[in-house]
C-alpha cells in the first residue's frame, strides 16, 4: 500500500494528463472561522475542448477517489464553470501542515483527463535553486514523502536524515528533470510525535528540511489584508453554508460543494 500511494504522489499531476491538457489553480481568498482557515481557488483548463462536460473529483490521502462536481464545463477563456447557471467552479479547501489536495478532470466519455496538486499551506525550504518540501503521505502521518527540484538532471544527492538520533544515510539520483522523491517513515519506536530534519546534498546547493510529525491539525492563520481580499471574497452566505455543511455529518463532500456552486450561481 505505501509503495503504490508513494507512486501516485509522486506522477500525480501533468505525467497522466491527457497529450496537451493542462490545469491550474488560482487562490483567490482565504477566510477564517472559529477553527480552521479556508482557502479558495478557482480551476483553470487549457488543452481541453470546451464542447464537453467533465466531472471534477479529489484524490484523497489514502487513494480514495470523492466526486466533488458533475456536468463542468471549460469556458473559452479555460475557467471551469458549473452547469447549467455557468457559474465558476469554486473550489473551498482546509488542510493541516503540508496536506496536498488533488484534483482529477475528467470528459465524461473519458478520453480526456487533466490533473492537480496542490498544497494550501507549503513546508518547504530553499537552497539556491534547489528546493525541498514535505508532504503527508498517510492521515496519522506514518508516512511523509519528501519532494525535491532544482538539483543538477541525473547528479548523484546524498541524503541524510535524522529523529530522536536515529540516523539514516543513502545515495540516490535527481530524476532527468532535476526532482527528487523520496519515502520517509519518521515514527521512531516509543514516541507519537517528534520532527525529523532531512538533508538532500547535491552539486551546488543542499537544502535541509525540518519537519513535525504525529501532530496533525488543521492550519488556522491570518487572513489576507482587506485590500488583497477586496474584489474576491467569500460572500456571509457562503461561509455561513460552508460551516453549517462542515458540521453536518449527512452531507458528503460532493454535496457541500455542489450546494456551494448552486449559491454562487444565485
Amino acid at each position: 500500500m505505501v509503495v503504490k500511494l508513494a507512486n501516485l504522489q509522486k506522477n500525480f499531476g501533468k505525467k497522466m494528463n491527457s497529450p496537451g491538457a493542462d490545469l491550474s489553480l488560482k487562490e483567490i481568498d482565504r477566510s477564517r472561522t472559529s477553527d480552521r482557515t479556508l482557502v479558495k481557488y478557482f480551476l483553470f483548463a487549457t488543452g481541453l475542448p470546451t464542447d464537453l462536460t467533465y466531472t471534477l473529483s479529489q484524490v484523497q490521502i489514502n487513494g480514495q477517489i470523492i466526486k466533488l462536481f458533475e456536468g463542468v464545463t471549460v469556458d473559452s477563456e479555460g475557467m471551469a464553470r458549473c452547469t447549467p447557471r455557468k457559474a465558476p467552479v469554486e473550489l473551498v479547501f482546509y488542510a493541516g501542515k503540508a496536506e496536498p489536495k488533488r484534483l482529477s478532470l475528467v470528459s465524461n466519455d473519458s478520453h480526456y483527463k487533466a490533473f492537480i496538486s496542490t498544497i494550501p499551506f507549503p513546508s518547504s525550504v530553499t537552497d539556491k535553486a534547489c528546493k525541498l518540501e514535505s508532504v503527508i503521505g498517510m492521515t496519522k502521518e506514518e508516512v511523509t514523502y519528501i519532494q525535491g527540484s532544482g538539483f543538477e538532471p541525473n547528479e548523484e544527492l546524498t541524503v541524510d536524515s535524522e529523529s530522536y538520533g536515529e540516523k539514516n544515510h543513502g545515495v540516490n539520483k535527481a530524476e532527468a528533470d532535476g526532482s527528487y522523491f523520496g519515502v520517509a517513515l519518521p515514527p521512531v519506536l516509543g514516541k507519537s510525535s517528534g520532527t525529523t530534519r532531512w538533508s538532500v546534498k547535491g552539486k551546488n546547493c543542499n537544502p535541509v528540511l525540518n519537519f513535525s510529525w504525529g501532530t496533525y491539525q488543521l492550519e488556522w492563520g491570518a487572513p489576507q489584508t482587506v485590500e488583497s481580499r477586496r474584489s474576491h471574497v467569500l460572500t456571509a452566505g457562503q461561509s455561513v453554508l460552508w460551516r453549517f455543511l462542515d458540521r453536518n455529518s449527512r452531507q458528503s463532500w460532493s454535496q457541500r460543494r455542489k450546494l456551494l456552486c448552486a449559491l454562487s450561481s444565485r
